[in-house]
C-alpha cells in the first residue's frame, strides 16, 4: 500500500501525555515519533488493515480527513492508539539505556517499584488500551459511514460498512 511511515503519527506526545498520564508535567521527548509509530504499527494497522490505515494515515497527515474518519479519529482511534503509544513506551519512562548499561529512572523524590507492581501497571494499560480497541472495532463493523457530496446539480452518496461500499448517484 505504500510507505506509511513518511507521513506524520495519528497522535502526538503531547496528546498521549495528556490523555493517559497522570502526571501532565511529564517530558514529550520520554515519547518518541519512533515510539508512536510502533505503536501504530503493531497495534492500529492489524486492526484496522493496510488500506484503511493508509487512508487514514494520508488523510491525516494532508489535513483532508473527510467528517467521518474525523469522527472516527476523534472518538475511537486516539484514545486507543494513546494507550497503546502508553504501554509501548513504558519501559523507556522507567527506565534507560546509557554506557553502563540498563539504568532506572529515578529522582529523589521517587523509589523503584517492584516487578510486580510493575507487571500489574503495564498490564493495566494494556487492558485499558484493549478496552478502547474493542470499543472502536465494534464502531466499524456495526457503523455506517456516509460521505455526502453535493456537486452541482449530482448528490454523491457513499455508504460504506467493512469491505462493502455502495454509491448512489442522485440528479437533481
Amino acid at each position: 500500500m505504500g510507505n506509511t511511515k513518511q507521513y506524520n503519527t495519528l497522535v502526538t506526545a503531547g496528546e498521549v501525555i495528556e490523555n493517559t498520564f497522570t502526571n501532565k508535567n511529564t517530558d514529550p521527548v520520554l515519547v518518541s515519533q519512533n515510539t508512536i509509530v510502533l505503536a501504530e504499527l503493531a497495534h492500529i494497522r492489524p486492526l484496522l488493515g493496510e488500506k484503511f490505515y493508509a487512508e487514514l494515515k494520508l488523510e491525516h497527515d494532508t489535513g483532508t480527513l473527510t467528517p467521518a474518519n474525523t469522527d472516527f479519529m476523534n472518538y475511537y482511534l486516539e484514545d486507543c492508539l494513546c494507550w497503546f503509544v502508553r504501554f509501548e513506551v513504558i519501559n523507556d519512562v522507567m527506565s534507560n539505556i546509557s554506557s553502563s548499561g540498563v539504568v532506572n529512572n529515578i529522582d529523589e523524590f521517587s523509589r523503584i517499584i517492584n516487578q510486580d507492581v510493575y507487571n500489574a501497571f503495564k498490564q493495566d494499560t494494556y487492558r485499558k488500551a484493549d478496552i478502547f480497541a474493542n470499543d472502536m472495532m465494534e464502531f466499524l463493523n456495526m457503523t455506517v459511514y456516509m460521505v455526502i457530496m453535493v456537486l452541482t446539480d449530482v448528490e454523491l452518496v457513499v455508504i460504506r460498512h467493512l469491505t462493502v461500499v455502495v454509491v448512489i448517484v442522485k440528479i437533481k
